[in-house]
């Protein structure tokens, strides 16, 4: 088994993050469709499918994460870690701006009441059960980043004996 480290940490993540009910609410996809269908109209039916798996996908968090692990077991390693991917997104993004208000909360590096007020709301649009959500969400990065393609080995390379044909050994 080849992404075994891998395998156990992003299965350990997505267990917490299904235990602490991760799940990212931001309106994302909304704000993708937008621009999509305002930039190229004809394509509305086939974004508003292709998204609507996308967030159905990052809606179940650790279930993807779980799902991106066995399929990696399975030897799809880049749709596992596309799914992976999309299943943590949002915790990735929430884990950034958890350590963006922190610092600002801590250090007092940003005062105006509009900052402060955007960084809130953003904030604001994660649901999280507890502390298990950002331990899940670690342990996922850090499987994911386990995880690599394995190369295939080139065929080796003959010598060339000068004086000597092959052919007449044959």
């Amino acid at each position: 088994m080849q992404h075994k480290t891998g395998f156990i940490l992003l299965f350990i993540g997505g267990i917490l993050m299904i235990i602490s009910w991760t799940v990212g609410t931001i309106k994302v996809f909304d704000f993708l469709y937008n621009v999509i269908v305002n930039q190229w109209p004809q394509s509305q039916p086939i974004a508003s499918i292709v998204l609507d798996i996308f967030q159905w996908i990052a809606d179940l968090g650790g279930v993807a994460v779980i799902v991106g692990a066995f399929l990696i077991l399975l030897g799809a390693v880049r749709l596992g870690k596309f799914i992976i991917w999309i299943g943590l997104a949002f915790g990735l993004f929430a884990l950034i701006i958890w350590v963006v208000s922190q610092i600002v909360n801590l250090t007092g590096i940003i005062t105006d009441p509009i900052i402060l007020t955007y960084l809130n709301q953003l904030y604001a649009q994660f649901s999280y059960g507890s502390g298990l959500s950002f331990m899940g969400v670690v342990i996922a990065i850090i499987g994911r980043a386990f995880v690599r393609k394995v190369k295939k080995k080139e065929p080796e390379k003959y010598e060339v004996i000068e004086g000597f044909d092959a052919e007449e050994t044959i």
